[in-house]
């Protein structure tokens, strides 16, 4: 396996309280503890003067005030994001409800222009991301200006983030000031440090219980759990104690019927004897992909199945 560079890694400061044995987190997840990805500090934006360019490509460049934007028609958005970075069966996912306006109607309200191919949008910390016209067309891109009914949180992106769903945290740039509608490809911020940032996210899935070398009763059924997730819907979970020979079936306990949005599943496991065990999980889209034995090109994002150990006594 490739190891990623130590300096290539984003900075991901983590703000996400983990369920206790057995228990499953809050379905849509708390603001205090959304996971955290950044470049540097949390930029202090002052409402009053705040600004959003839109340039480039555009019969009518247009500059917007926040208040602006909240005058914007607008929609909700249930999404799942996992940080590009997370390691196998790592804690940088989160799922919460945002609510703000289409980003493709803005921009056809200003004329997009012959030969534009997609945005690129600047943020007020440096970061830098774009999206492809296609994207724009088929992904219903949101200008999120509010986070689980509340306006965004400064250190979540505020005033404005831009949410394309299926994609990694990498394309869901935050304090973004300026849209650029392009006409040639550019690269983003990650993307000039050494990581593929195209892909959309690949299913993948996550243990939440038992905890990793917990102690369980041979012979016993006991209760495992935890999501999956990625850039299609999760058509179904399978768990293994003896390294693929088998699979256990989990049922979904908790979903949406929605895209791009992870589910809860659980399974009843009995171990045959005294003895450790690894654990295995997969998840499978609805269009039959499951996550592979291991996924070993690390800078596109990573969906090696997660595995824990228990100690059957």
């Amino acid at each position: 396996m490739r190891p990623i560079p130590l300096t290539l890694l984003p900075l991901a400061l983590l703000v996400a309280c983990e369920p206790g044995p057995g228990d499953f987190p809050d379905f849509i997840t708390a603001n205090d503890d959304y996971f955290v990805t950044r470049i540097g500090d949390v930029p202090e934006i002052d409402d009053a003067s705040y600004v959003l360019e839109v340039t480039g490509h555009v019969d009518q460049p247009r500059n917007y005030t926040l208040a602006d934007l909240q005058a914007l028609p607008r929609r909700d958005l249930t999404l799942t994001v996992e940080c590009i970075g997370d390691i196998t069966d790592g804690k940088l996912v989160s799922t919460a409800v945002w609510s703000g306006f289409e980003l493709l109607d803005l921009l056809h309200s200003l004329g997009i222009a012959e030969g534009a191919t997609g945005v690129r949008y600047t943020a007020a910390d440096g970061y830098y991301a774009t999206h492809t016209l296609e994207q724009l067309e088929t992904n219903g891109i949101l200008g999120a200006i509010e986070m689980n009914g509340v306006p965004i949180p400064p250190v979540h992106g505020y005033p404005l983030r831009i949410l394309n769903p299926g994609f990694f945290g990498v394309k869901q740039p935050a304090w973004v000031t300026g849209i650029e509608v392009i006409d040639m490809p550019e690269a983003d911020y990650w993307e000039d440090r050494g990581w593929d940032v195209s892909p959309p996210m690949d299913v993948d899935s996550r243990f939440y219980f038992p905890e990793d070398d917990a102690a369980v009763a041979a012979d016993e059924e006991f209760a495992v759990g935890g999501s999956a997730f990625g850039g299609s819907r999760v058509a179904g979970v399978q768990v293994s104690f003896d390294d693929g020979g088998s699979w256990i079936d989990a049922d979904i306990v908790e979903s949406v019927d929605l895209d791009d949005v992870w589910v809860f599943w659980q399974a009843a496991v009995t171990l045959p004897g005294p003895g450790s065990y690894t654990l295995t999980a997969r998840a499978t889209d609805e269009s039959g992909t499951a996550q592979p034995a291991l996924d070993d090109d690390r800078l596109d994002g990573n969906n090696t199945p997660p595995s824990i150990t228990v100690e059957a006594r």
